[in-house]
């Protein structure tokens, strides 16, 4: 076992995670995943995927996964030499140039054809439509002697009656409706105790949980009854919502908190530990 894969390991044993936990966490099966902590990189796929893995590992389990990259590149395979094989690409003979130019005009002769002849009858219409004789056109008018005569509709006479008082609408009275003020929204620091820090939610109709990530994420929300009912990674630029109106408590769990951004009805939640990844409890009184 490597100092990487040890490293590793022992986080991931923190964290109170099994093999089969951290695949179910980070996709990546988990032989894989146990090469890696035993320092076996002949398994992986490629030296590309070694060094994706081992990144992904570490912020599942909480470390800076390009840290570990840059602090134990010696015992990490490179992917240059395998990159660079990849796009080396062979170059065609003149033979099998010669012969694929050949190929290819003999397969759009036929299309040409087609467009030559299309092009021909296109030119054929045109040329009838423009020496076709055009009828011309005359407004017809009323002639007597060659004079025109011009006839305008008689005006109607329009001579508006104003409404009698009796028809006149009356105005309703409108009573002046006075809403009472609805109470303003309030979170209310609770406790902390180790990664965990509590707040009550109080005045709200609503509870929206929104987390705006920076830095790539693994997010896990349970209920007041413990029930997982989220469980996934947010990556680097997107935001997350859920809306837990039906509920009375939710713990937020954040696998990387640096940079990360937690929001209830759009009020800023404070991260009161100094864990990377942390828990926020939110009770809502309602």
């Amino acid at each position: 076992m490597t100092e990487l894969g040890a490293r590793l390991k022992e986080a991931r044993i923190a964290k109170g995670f099994s093999i089969d936990d951290l695949q179910e966490i980070t996709k990546i099966q988990k032989r894989y995943l146990a090469g890696i902590e035993e320092g076996n990189y002949a398994t992986m796929p490629g030296s590309f995927y070694v060094r994706a893995f081992i990144k992904q590992y570490a912020e599942a389990v909480g470390l800076n996964g390009d840290e570990l990259l840059d602090t134990y590149k010696s015992e990490i395979p490179t992917p240059v030499n395998e990159e660079v094989s990849k796009n080396i690409t062979t170059t065609p003979s003149r033979r099998s140039l010669g012969g694929r130019s050949t190929n290819n005009f003999m397969e759009i002769f036929p299309m040409i054809v087609v467009a030559l002849f299309a092009i021909a009858i296109i030119v054929i219409l045109w040329f009838l439509f423009q020496n076709s004789p055009k009828n011309d056109e005359t407004d017809p008018v009323n002639s007597d002697n060659g004079l025109t005569l011009e006839t305008k509709p008689p005006k109607e006479e329009t001579n508006p009656v104003p409404p009698t008082e009796e028809e006149k609408p009356e105005e309703e009275e409108q009573e002046e409706v006075v809403e009472e003020p609805k109470p303003e929204q309030q979170l209310t620091f609770v406790e902390t105790q180790g990664e965990t820090t509590t707040y009550d939610l109080t005045g709200a109709e609503a509870y929206l949980v929104k987390i705006v990530a920076t830095n790539k994420t693994w997010l896990n929300i349970r209920d007041q009854d413990n029930k997982i009912l989220v469980d996934q990674a947010v990556n680097a630029g997107e935001t997350f919502e859920f809306d837990a109106s039906a509920l009375t408590r939710v713990r937020i769990r954040l696998g990387h908190t640096p940079g990360n951004t937690v929001l209830i009805n759009d009020q800023l939640v404070e991260f009161k530990s100094a864990n990377t990844t942390q828990n926020l409890v939110i009770q809502f009184n309602k």
